[in-house]
């Protein structure tokens, strides 16, 4: 099996639900608190490609892949290159901001961030997330940038911007508190 290291990153920042915080307390459901965390939610307009092949409706309980979302500093800085509008951390719902991870938006799935362990009252304690997938950029947040800048036409500029740039979201593999400034070991999806 190969488990190999593929980047050495930092954590640039940390948010709920858009407010920024020192440090994230992910528990096996999400982030504490943050408003996409859970082990399931209700099907909707992301998931159209899982359920085309599916009976289900919009509404119906399935799991919840989402239970977190990165964005990588550098592909922020392009996309805000490309607006000509500043994307202050937590505006577009993230859980995290990474830096130095090459190719963060396309990162295969079951790819691992693993954060540095941390000694509490119920023992070690190490946070591993894992993706899922790739985050498409969406008009929700795009209007978040648009309302901030007072420029509507920003809603519909993110979404082209921030196309393949619009980072990760995944599951928690092991929960675990997340500091600002950690740094967060990258690693390959496991082959056998």
């Amino acid at each position: 099996m190969a488990n190999d290291l593929i980047a050495i990153g930092a954590v640039v920042s940390l948010s709920i639900n858009g407010s920024t915080l020192d440090e994230l307390e992910f528990a096996l459901e999400g982030p504490q608190g943050d408003a996409h965390s859970g082990f399931t939610r209700r099907l909707g307009g992301h998931d159209g490609e899982y359920t085309r092949t599916s009976d289900l409706k919009t509404g119906a309980p399935i799991l919840n892949w989402r239970a977190w979302s990165g964005l990588s500093a550098e592909e922020i800085r392009e996309t805000e290159n490309a607006l000509g509008a500043e994307i202050p951390p937590g505006c577009l719902l993230e859980n995290s901001i990474f830096s130095g991870i090459p190719k963060f938006t396309k990162l295969p799935p079951t790819t691992r961030f693993v954060f540095p362990a941390r000694r509490g009252e119920n023992g070690i304690r190490q946070a591993i997330l894992a993706v899922w997938e790739e985050n498409t950029p969406c008009s929700v947040v795009g209007a978040r940038l648009a309302a901030l800048h007072d420029r509507p036409t920003l809603k519909k500029q993110f979404v082209s911007a921030a196309t393949n740039k619009r980072g990760v979201v995944g599951l928690v593999l092991a929960p675990g508190e997340v500091r600002r400034g950690d740094e967060v070991r990258v690693y390959s999806p496991t082959r056998a």
